[in-house]
């Protein structure tokens, strides 16, 4: 199994801020990743501060 995070920077909000948006989003993912089994199939979509989708993570089936 693996552990895949992708973001995409093309957002207002990304583009403005990069440092302070990513360090917000695996600040929200670390707390919130216990909401989910620890299994292949868990994902859930990245939003930035607007709440504009910029990427997602997931686990999956290597």
């Amino acid at each position: 199994m693996r552990f895949v995070m992708e973001v995409n920077f093309d957002s207002e909000s990304m583009q403005l801020k990069p440092l302070e948006e990513l360090q917000k989003i695996l600040s929200d993912w670390s707390k919130n990743i216990a909401l989910y089994p620890l299994e292949a199939g868990a994902q859930e979509d990245i939003l930035d501060a607007e709440g504009e989708e910029v990427g997602e993570w997931a686990l999956v089936e290597d």
